[in-house]
């Protein structure tokens, strides 16, 4: 949390302009993962740049997946996303669907 990968889920909500109780049936939904440090949750700072949707398809097509390698998956540069990571494919016009593939993919591995 220190260095800006997490953030509170109260941040990201008001990021989004969503109250908590809405981000939180995001979270039982699976469009959104939390991290738990200590006690508290806290979710990937990335989703405030990725957008609401963006971010609820990759997390759904990341499925399974532990809340330590769906972070992971964020926050690495990928080959099949030209050496970028999410939101740099993202920003820079690489199709949604092309990402939650990759993500799904990463299921397999």
């Amino acid at each position: 949390t220190q260095d800006g990968t997490l953030i509170a889920p109260q941040q990201l909500a008001k990021a989004w302009g969503q109250d908590l109780q809405t981000l939180q049936a995001a979270v039982q939904r699976g469009e959104v993962f939390e991290v738990r440090v200590g006690n508290a949750p806290y979710v990937a700072a990335v989703f405030t740049g990725m957008g609401i949707d963006a971010t609820g398809k990759v997390c759904q097509a990341l499925g399974r997946l532990t809340a330590s390698a769906k972070l992971i998956f964020l926050m690495r540069e990928h080959g099949g996303l030209n050496r970028q990571t999410v939101l740099q494919a993202l920003e820079s016009g690489t199709p949604i669907c092309r990402i939650e593939q990759l993500a799904a993919a990463a299921i397999d591995d």
